[in-house]
């Protein structure tokens, strides 16, 4: 035989062993990738996440693991590029054995793994991807997602706002499938439920904006009472600064204002914005204080001394929500936790979590606070008084989901 040959097959040998030697170590391990920004403007967004995903499989570990084995979490990065962040997602699976894939920011980004999750045979999971089309139109049935929609936070904005004299709002997003979609929903849940809403402008501006003068001038124009935004992030801390640098008198609306680094940058320039959030510290079930507890105990000397926002708290449930399916279903397979996940409840640090099996999509309450002064838990303005949101006034009937499965 050649030495060619008989390097072909020494290779093939080798990588043979190698496989096999990683399917004996998975055997003990469940191993999940979580796939999110780790580098770019979006960078910290991406690297709480992580952190939230991390402390629930501390505690499932520390429970003795998942199934009775070990869980192991380990990252990629996505860059925000779709492409980019499937081929990443085909590697955790492919070489690093990863049996769960779990993604958060970018719609646009979650579609592009599904293809990876459908083809592989893996669950994926979602705790902050927003866009209803992803469990609508889009859906995909090896896709879940924990958190809530753009259409159900709007319908609460709505809920809200028909109590309130305010008429005349702004909306400004960043322009991708997201921001579209927060701008949509708002304006249809807003036009039903109040019908002399006005709508007195909508503006979509690229990621990582350095200069929002131009738009807040409109803004200001517009004779705004309300602006509302979907922006997070780098983005959010700009936005709302160069508007109060600029003079607008307008209240702010916001679906991302749970966030503790915003307020902590942005600090009375958030004062009297309206924020809509899944998870808040001031929610006192027994669940939230044994959760607050055990966070607080291990970061108290950090600079994320509480678990607020989507990053930790909202993250940490819908962890929680998905262990206990596999714990229901007896397996990592996919296809006898989607049987166990669909229809299952689940009570949930906030409450009662329901996985809707038509579409995947949890239903669950929401909270509406207004940013005040001072707070037990931080020294710059945060949330306050929780107003409780029920489930079934948010939810967006199975009908009008674009789910051919929920007609």
């Amino acid at each position: 035989m050649s030495s060619s040959k008989w390097k072909g097959v020494l290779a093939l040998v080798f990588s043979a062993g190698i496989f096999i030697a990683g399917q004996g170590l998975a055997a003990d391990t469940v191993k999940i990738v979580h796939i999110d920004p780790f580098s770019g403007p979006f960078k910290d967004v991406g690297d709480r996440h992580y952190m939230g995903v991390q402390f629930a499989v501390d505690e499932i570990n520390s429970q003795g693991g998942l199934l009775g084995k070990k869980v192991e979490l380990f990252g990629e990065d996505s860059q925000l590029k779709p492409d980019f962040a499937a081929r990443k997602a085909l590697k955790a699976v492919m070489q690093d054995g990863a049996t769960v894939i779990m993604q958060n920011i970018s719609t646009a980004v979650a579609q592009a793994i599904m293809n990876v999750a459908e083809k592989n045979k893996v669950v994926q999971v979602s705790h902050a991807t927003y866009s209803d089309s992803l469990t609508g139109k889009d859906f995909n049935r090896i896709f879940f997602r924990t958190c809530y929609t753009t259409g159900q936070f709007a319908r609460a904005f709505a809920e809200y706002f028909k109590t309130q004299p305010y008429r005349k709002f702004y909306l400004i997003n960043m322009d991708y499938v997201f921001g579209h979609a927060v701008a949509d929903d708002f304006i249809a849940a807003m036009k039903k439920v109040i019908p002399d809403v006005q709508i007195v402008g909508n503006d979509f501006h690229p990621l990582a904006t350095k200069d929002f003068a131009p738009y807040i001038s409109k803004i200001i124009a517009s004779g705004a009472e309300v602006v509302y935004t979907g922006n997070y992030g780098t983005d959010l801390e700009t936005l709302m600064k160069h508007a109060a640098q600029l003079g607008m008198k307008a209240r702010w609306a916001s679906n991302q204002l749970d966030d503790p680094v915003v307020l902590s940058n942005i600090r009375e320039y958030a004062l009297g914005a309206i924020a809509v959030t899944l998870y808040s510290p001031n929610v006192e079930t027994t669940k939230n204080k044994i959760f607050m507890e055990k966070w607080h105990s291990k970061f108290k000397d950090t600079k994320h001394p509480w678990p607020a926002g989507a990053h930790f708290g909202q993250v940490y449930n819908g962890c929680m929500f998905f262990f206990e399916a596999v714990k229901k279903a007896k397996s990592i397979d996919p296809e006898a936790v989607i049987k166990a996940w669909e229809g299952m409840e689940y009570e949930g640090v906030m409450g009662k979590m329901t996985m809707r099996a038509c579409d995947h999509q949890t239903l669950q309450p929401l909270i509406i606070s207004e940013i005040q002064a001072k707070s037990a838990f931080y020294p710059f303005p945060f949330l306050g008084k929780p107003v409780m949101v029920p489930a079934e006034r948010i939810a967006i009937p199975p009908n009008e989901t674009g789910n051919p499965r929920c007609k």
